[in-house]
């Protein structure tokens, strides 16, 4: 039976894409073994549950966690700290670089030897030094998964951008290939390594989340809902609630899921209260396990994917968000980032493209979706059957195991 060992240097339950391909590799008869970082307390619990489901796969705990080992955690922050400072003089020597952006870069390296495998996955930047390392020392394969286009988090020039360039110029030669979480991500990564097979498995989830039958919704209000772990800025969410505002009183309500501050909270309520909206109209959910949140957004006419492309990396990605909502039946309504305006220019059926922060424009999008019942339930039936046919993990996750089968079939 092969072996692979998955890293990343967050929590499972904080990367949802990572657990299925573990499960996925799992049931397609491989050993898996998943080395995690404690950086998210609350996703404690719901780590623990899963840990409880899937008990063939062996979870294990790198670093220090921030509650539980306090000094320890301290620790890592100023040792992060220190390396920040050794980067400003003396560049990237040692993976400064890396141990400056990443926590528990230097326990995943040093952890991840101590277990033999014949092929190491990498999620999240902090993980592509580990996983290339261990390869060479065990004479294995490499593999990474590229959820976000990381030279592409900040503005280019900045020091993180240095950071991460460096980083990925110094590793991603060591990968035998890799996967990509948007077309326009593969494809930016496939122009910067031409000799690095990089391969799109979109971020869908598993058809069996979601019901076979469309859920049946009153007209009015208008339902929206968004999610994300954190409800925060820089989201395009004041947008949405401006052209809310320019609705009729009452008509329409959004639904925010995630973890979210009372400060957070507060500010939301705000801008919404300057918008003319009542405090009905505006509703916070707390963060749930993934399975559920399918059953949330099916409760809704329509989904939000509002992202707002101030980094590379937010444009060109394809967040998750539309195929929960695709499954859930939900309409879309995106904003014209590059990756979510192609997305929609392929399944027209699903939505409609509007321009970041027009709150006129999306306004009228959803009048029109008020005053046109049936082509909402057009586009919600639509969505529900793309995703049921098509969009769904239990087919993307084809793309993986197949491309996982080839690299140990080319020794």
């Amino acid at each position: 039976m092969k072996k692979i060992t998955i890293l990343t240097s967050g929590q499972p339950s904080a990367n949802p894409r990572m657990v299925k391909a573990a499960i996925a590799l799992l049931a397609d008869g491989y050993k898996i073994k998943v080395l995690y970082c404690p950086l998210s307390p609350w996703a404690d619990t719901f780590d623990e549950q899963l840990f409880r489901a899937h008990p063939q796969i062996e979870w294990i705990k790198v670093g220090y966690h921030p509650l539980r080992q306090k000094s320890l955690y301290r620790y890592a922050r100023l040792r992060q700290i220190f390396y920040r400072s050794l980067y400003r003089f003396s560049g990237d020597r040692n993976d400064t670089a890396i141990r400056s952006l990443v926590l528990f870069n230097q326990e995943l390296v040093k952890h991840v030897k101590k277990h033999a495998a014949d092929l190491y996955i990498g999620h999240n930047l902090g993980a592509l030094p580990a996983v290339v390392k261990a390869a060479k020392w065990h004479q294995a394969k490499a593999a990474f998964d590229f959820e976000d286009f990381h030279r592409g988090e900040d503005a280019e020039g900045s020091l993180h951008w240095k950071k991460a360039k460096q980083t990925e110029e110094k590793y991603i030669p060591g990968l035998d290939f890799a996967t990509a979480a948007s077309p326009l991500i593969a494809k930016a990564y496939q122009a910067l390594f031409p000799t690095l097979p990089v391969i799109t498995v979109n971020n869908c989830f598993p058809a069996a989340y979601a019901g076979t039958e469309q859920n049946e919704l009153p007209g009015m209000p208008l339902k929206l809902f968004w999610f994300s772990q954190f409800i925060g800025l820089n989201r395009g969410l004041e947008t949405v609630i401006g052209a809310m505002g320019k609705m009729e009183k009452g008509a329409v309500v959004l639904s925010l899921l995630g973890n979210c501050t009372a400060i957070m909270k507060n500010y939301f309520q705000t801008v919404a209260k300057e918008n003319g909206l009542a405090e009905a109209q505006l509703n916070f959910l707390p963060a749930v396990e993934e399975k559920d949140i399918i059953k949330i957004a099916a409760s809704h006419h329509i989904g939000l994917a509002c992202e707002v492309p101030h980094i590379i990396n937010r444009d060109i990605c394809l967040t998750n968000k539309i195929f929960m909502y695709i499954l859930a039946g939900n309409a879309v309504l995106c904003t014209n980032t590059k990756a979510q305006s192609r997305f929609m220019q392929e399944h027209p059926e699903t939505g409609f493209v509007y321009e970041q922060h027009d709150t006129g424009q999306l306004a009228s999008l959803l009048k029109k979706y008020s005053s046109e019942p049936l082509l909402l339930q057009q586009h919600r039936v639509a969505a529900k059957k793309l995703g049921m046919e098509k969009l769904n993990w239990e087919n993307e996750q084809f793309i993986l195991l197949q491309k996982v089968k080839a690299v140990f079939e080319s020794k």
